[in-house]
């Protein structure tokens, strides 16, 4: 059972210690998930204060309305950020890199635009709308300013995720967008590195996702790695509950995929975070057939026998509880267990 608390403290601090928001999330995150909290620095306990409306971000917002959210955000936190304010406050990162350029080259305003709209699935008449923004250098810095270091990172990983999904081959322009963009934000080289590195790993998944989507190869048919990704899909759908996974079962989810699907915490996010309108569950038990069904389980075993460490009682719970939704029963997956460490460790 989960419940939720809210916590107001006035706290005295001695010299000139500045807390903000994420201090305060990385304070008291063992508590549990924080969904908001707000800081207000030089409290003063004489004055009114006034709760300001929140503002957010949407599909149906106007580039007028992001603007308003982003300029009246004191600071923009990666993880607070809804899927659509992540690839609006994005484009909004990398059209000002660049704007000076785009206004004055029509070769660049034309591949900007490409990448809005075929690789954040931005509207086209939202892009033109953006692209035609005067920015000056005053609104870089002003943005700028937005980020803390942890959460900027996070953003350029999302970015390189977004352009590295879609396509077979890296697009130079993207590239040097991205590279050069990080740069005027201040980040380091060695940074910009790791969040492509990072954000080339999320894109695989995303890549895989895409595949099993398609419905081109059957499920029991799909290369090892999407196969992997549609088994944590699966164990995602049969940890979800009302559209929310517990902290608890997040847990347990973490464990198995980075120990038995080497699938690490970095990139896991891209399958959580994943909407599907439909149980990718319910579908592959109604369309494969007994045999490819149990080559299924053969290969999740397979997964859980050739990792180091074993799995516990709840990651195994959580792993019934998904073949059982695949109609097969306990008995055919202790012989399945049984076939895969006979292949596994022959005589």
């Amino acid at each position: 059972m989960t419940k939720k608390i809210k916590i107001e403290a006035i706290i005295e601090l001695i010299g000139d210690t500045h807390v903000d928001e994420a201090l305060l999330k990385r304070t008291i995150a063992s508590l549990g998930d924080i969904e908001s909290c707000k800081v207000i620095n030089d409290f003063d306990p004489n004055k009114t204060i006034v709760n300001e409306p929140k503002v957010s971000a949407s599909s149906n917002n106007s580039v007028s309305e992001i603007s308003h959210f982003i300029n009246d955000a004191n600071k923009i936190y990666f993880g607070t950020l809804s899927i659509d304010e992540r690839k609006y406050v994005a484009a909004s990162i990398l059209y000002t890199s660049i704007a000076d350029k785009v206004k004055n080259d029509q070769n660049c305003k034309q591949n900007l635009s490409k990448s809005f709209i075929e690789k954040f699935d931005i509207d086209e008449s939202y892009v033109e709308e953006l692209l035609s923004l005067e920015k000056d250098g005053q609104a870089m810095i002003s943005l700028k300013e937005k980020f803390l270091e942890g959460d900027l990172l996070q953003m350029y990983t999302y970015i390189w995720e977004k352009v590295l999904s879609k396509g077979e081959e890296e697009e130079d322009f993207e590239v040097q967008l991205i590279e050069n963009s990080g740069e005027t934000f201040g980040l380091e080289k060695s940074n910009i590195n790791e969040t492509k590195k990072i954000g080339n790993e999320r894109a695989k998944i995303s890549k895989a996702i895409q595949s099993i989507e398609s419905g081109k190869v059957a499920y029991n048919k799909l290369k090892a790695f999407e196969k992997t990704v549609l088994l944590c899909l699966m164990l995602t759908e049969c940890s979800t509950i009302d559209g929310k996974i517990s902290p608890d079962d997040l847990k347990i989810l973490r464990s198995l995929f980075n120990d038995q699907f080497n699938i690490t915490s970095n990139v896991m996010s891209v399958i959580i975070e994943k909407k599907l309108d439909y149980s990718i569950t319910k579908k592959v038990e109604q369309v494969e057939v007994y045999r490819e069904k149990y080559e299924l389980v053969e290969f999740l075993w397979e997964k859980i026998l050739s990792s180091e460490p074993g799995v516990n009682d709840e990651e195994m719970a959580l792993v019934r509880k998904w073949i059982r939704r695949l109609d097969i029963s306990d008995v055919e997956s202790e012989g399945a267990r049984k076939d895969v460490e006979a292949n596994l460790n022959p005589q």
